[in-house]
This record gives C-alpha cells, sequence and structure tokens, in this order.
C-alpha cells in the first residue's frame, strides 16, 4: 500500500511537467495518417491486381469501404484527439477569460458523435428507411446525405461569426479541415451513390469514389487536429501536463 501525504518531499517542477511539442506531434500524426492512407490504397491495388481468393484474402482490415477497419478506426482515433485537443482549448480561453468558450466546448461533444459514428457507422441506420419511404437513388442512394447536410448547413452557420473570429492562420486551416472532411463524408458520397446506381459496387468509378471519400475524411481529420495543436502553441503558448 502506497500513501502520498503532503510532507513527503517533491521533484523539482521541471520534472513534473510533461511538455507537448505540437509541431514534433502534428509530423507524427501526418506521418501515420498518411501510412494508413498508403496501406488502403496497398489494399485496393492488390485486390484489383490478385483478386479476392488468395493466401492473405481481401486484406478487408484495410479496406476503405468496410466496416470495422484500420481506415475507421484511425479516423475515429483522431476525432477523439482532436475533442480532448479541443477540450484543452476551451479550458485555455476560460483562463485567459475569452468570449468563445462556449463555441470551443460545443465543439467537442460534436467530435465525440463524429468519433463515434465513424467507429460504428450509426448514420447507416436512416439509408433504407429514407431510400425505401422516399424512393431515392442516384445521387441520393444513401438517403442520410439529406438529413446530413441539413445539420452540417445548421452548424455552419451557427459557426460562422465564430469562425470569422479567429486568428487568419487558424481560420484557414479550419476551413481547408472542414471542406476536405465534409467534401469527403458528405459530397463524395453523393457522388459515390450516383456511380454506384449507375456503375455497380464493383466497379472502378465507384472504387475510385470510396477512396477519395475515406482519404479526404483522413486528411481532413488530421489537417484540423494539427491546426488545433498550432493554434494552441501560437495562442496560450503550447500544452503542458503538471502531475502534482
Amino acid at each position: 500500500m502506497v500513501e502520498l501525504t503532503a510532507s513527503q518531499a517533491q521533484p523539482p517542477l521541471e520534472e513534473r511537467i510533461f511538455h507537448l511539442n505540437p509541431w514534433r506531434f502534428a509530423a507524427g500524426l501526418w506521418a501515420a495518417s498518411l501510412t494508413v492512407v498508403a496501406l488502403g490504397l496497398f489494399r485496393e491495388w492488390y485486390v484489383t491486381a490478385f483478386g479476392f481468393e488468395t493466401i492473405a484474402k481481401d486484406l478487408r482490415h484495410l479496406a476503405f469501404n468496410a466496416e470495422y477497419c484500420l481506415p475507421a478506426w484511425y479516423s475515429s482515433l483522431v476525432l477523439v484527439f482532436s475533442a480532448i485537443l479541443l477540450t484543452i482549448t476551451a479550458l485555455s480561453a476560460a483562463r485567459d477569460g475569452e468570449r468563445n468558450v462556449l463555441h470551443w466546448a460545443l465543439l467537442v461533444p460534436i467530435f465525440i458523435g463524429l468519433s463515434i459514428d465513424e467507429a460504428t457507422g450509426v448514420h447507416e441506420i436512416v439509408i433504407e428507411p429514407m431510400r425505401n419511404g422516399l424512393d431515392l437513388s442516384g445521387f441520393l442512394h444513401f438517403g442520410w446525405v439529406i438529413p446530413g447536410a441539413v445539420l452540417v448547413a445548421a452548424i455552419g452557420l451557427l459557426y460562422l461569426p465564430f469562425l470569422l473570429a479567429l486568428p487568419f492562420r487558424t481560420r484557414l486551416m479550419f476551413c481547408g479541415a472542414g471542406l476536405l472532411y465534409v467534401g469527403g463524408a458528405l459530397g463524395m458520397e453523393i457522388v459515390g451513390g450516383k456511380l454506384l446506381t449507375v456503375y455497380g459496387e464493383t466497379s472502378f468509378p465507384y472504387q475510385v469514389a470510396y477512396c477519395t471519400e475515406e482519404i479526404m475524411e483522413i486528411l481532413g481529420a488530421t489537417l484540423f487536429a494539427a491546426s488545433l495543436l498550432g493554434h494552441l502553441k501560437r495562442r496560450f503558448g503550447g500544452a503542458v501536463l503538471v502531475l502534482s
């Protein structure tokens, strides 16, 4: 049994601080993201070149267009990491008396929700009911894009003043990340729906569409996390964890 008492000698403060280096962390994050993308592309090439009936099967766990696979897990991980960084940012903004604390704080549950959805595919439960109920096809083959577009538009309008108030560099990176992620998750899903209905699920055009979709999502999530790391460094001087 170990007892911690107030009278126990403490190590020097510098030995009790964990320093987060944003640039090194962002570089590692980009390296990991590009590795996941490369593995996913390798899997698509492998299946195209050798088919499904091989010793390694179809390398499904590296697939872009599958559930419970490396790209989906990794995207979920990056999104929850962003939620952690958003929490740190919100706390730092509150400490400094900034007015946009609520905007930062509300992004935390949004990104946690995105992470859960990426890992579990919750949004897909509305596809069949909407497709059958509204007789959807073509660009709207994946029916969830309708409520998804409405939700994205609502959040975008709500956060527009907040976005415009951010420092230029942070605003530019956030916009780039949003365009990549939403363009992949929503835009390429719409394009993929049309290609799927016209050419079929195993066609090359649809394969390009879903690969592009997942790559854009991974890169968008990575850019957002990297931009948050940079914002923390520039605005608050980085982040440290003091164990006391």
